[in-house]
């Protein structure tokens, strides 16, 4: 009949999408290992014996198989997702599903919908919003996640001598990244994207304030940063420090040090920096020791200024628990409702994650709007304590409600008896998202 199941078409879709972001998410020399070992056309030829969906899909399946693979992410995100082989394969699909023997769908949404089948973010940024639309709502295209993100380099100690723990400050399970052991230590964080909040978690707070400043690279010299630190030079686990974002900001890979030396000669990545520097001479007895290191990264937009779908975007909202039964919601970014379906309860991918050691029970309501734009509330079960720093708990949303268009922080509310801790409302884990593969 040449009608493309459900099964197939995933299963396709996901290889697309992983020849799409193979320069991203497998570093060279090694980008080839396990996106091409079985590529389309072979997994065409060996799970689908229909004739009529090999005739339509094989050419142009061998097209992204055969098609060049790009060196870095500057090179992907201006030019791989207008590679004309891999849209080929997806028109080829839109054609199948309308033609007669594919089934005589309206159109593509039509199909995805009939076999209740999506494509990730990634495929439908590359093959274009507009072909997922019912009417004005989009149908089959995942949200992007929404998420903080770990730093790809953080170093620490002294200036000329310093030690990478990039590993230990991604992951909270251990306390196990001593900071600002001595006055003038460093942190130095750095991003491929650019950030204006940092996220920690600390297992021992400073004795007394570190007295911290902080610096960027403007292009010239390291300029200072005005923070507002909910640490207090790291004496208190605020978990949130933030600031301005400069808009000279320029990547580099010295420190600062005159003359300046590579921060690290087997990573000389373009990466946007800050350095946090201890300033107080004595701190004692303890100086503070964090189980990890997260960021806010800015949001990478298309050219209509809306969430570009091919990289993960900042959480939705971050919370503070700034006293008993008391929080401060801050908006971060909304969904992009008009151009991805919205992050909703299907994926169980609404979450709220612990930046921060929690220790006393927290009952959350979420306040938001639904899928449709009306406003809502929905007051969570007990998150039970203790919390600790990368705990998750899965957000449910009101009767009848699918998916979130925004975070209503005036309507958020919280039960707890802690005083302190620092959450995010996020869009994370789909079951077939980049993270996954």
């Amino acid at each position: 009949m040449g009608t493309l199941s459900k099964t197939v078409f995933e299963a396709l879709a996901d290889k697309l999408h992983r020849r799409i972001v193979a320069a991203v998410v497998t570093p060279m020399p090694n980008m080839l290992t396990a996106n091409t070992e079985v590529g389309l056309a072979e997994y065409l030829d060996t799970n689908c014996a229909d004739p009529d969906v090999q005739d339509a899909l094989l050419t142009s399946a061998i097209g992204v198989d055969r098609q060049v693979l790009f060196g870095n992410l500057r090179e992907y995100q201006s030019a791989v997702l207008g590679v004309g082989k891999w849209k080929s394969f997806m028109s080829a699909v839109n054609s199948l599903a309308q033609s007669a023997g594919g089934g005589s769908y309206a159109s593509l949404t039509a199909y995805l919908t009939a076999v209740s089948a999506k494509v990730t973010p990634t495929v439908g940024e590359m093959y274009g919003a507009s072909h997922f639309l019912e009417g004005t709502t989009p149908t089959g295209i995942m949200h992007p996640q929404m998420t903080v993100r770990s730093f790809d380099r953080v170093y620490t100690g002294t200036m000329g001598s310093l030690v990478d723990d990039t590993t230990d400050a991604g992951s909270a399970a251990a306390a196990d990244v001593p900071i600002c052991a001595a006055d003038d230590d460093v942190i130095v964080l750095g991003s491929r994207s650019k950030f204006d909040t940092i996220l920690c978690d600390l297992s021992t707070v400073a004795s007394a304030d570190c007295a911290i400043d902080a610096y960027y690279w403007d292009g010239a010299a390291w300029a200072e940063l005005t923070l507002t630190d909910q640490t207090t030079g790291f004496s208190v686990n605020g978990g949130v420090i933030t600031y301005t974002l400069p808009t000279d900001w320029v990547p580099y890979n010295k420190d600062m040090d005159s003359p300046n030396a590579t921060l690290d000669t087997a990573y000389e990545e373009d990466l946007y920096y800050v350095i946090i520097q201890r300033t107080e001479a004595t701190v004692a007895p303890d100086t503070p020791t964090a189980t990890w290191f997260k960021h806010v990264p800015q949001p990478v937009l298309d050219s209509a200024s809306k969430l570009y779908g091919a990289v993960d975007q900042p959480p939705m909202a971050l919370v503070r628990i700034t006293g008993t039964n008391t929080i401060v919601v801050t908006s971060i970014r909304d969904p992009e409702h008009t151009k991805f379906e919205v992050p909703g309860t299907a994926n169980s991918v609404l979450k709220l994650l612990a930046i921060t050691d929690i220790g006393s029970d927290v009952t959350f309501t979420l306040g938001y709007t639904d899928q449709a734009g009306t406003a809502a509330t929905k007051e969570q079960t007990a998150w039970s304590a203790a919390i600790s720093a990368g705990d998750t708990k899965t957000l449910t949303l009101d009767v009848g409600d699918t998916g979130i268009r925004s975070i209503a922080t005036a309507t958020c509310a919280a039960t707890t008896a802690a005083t302190t801790g620092v959450f995010m409302i996020i869009a994370d884990g789909y079951a077939r998202a980049i993270a996954a593969k």
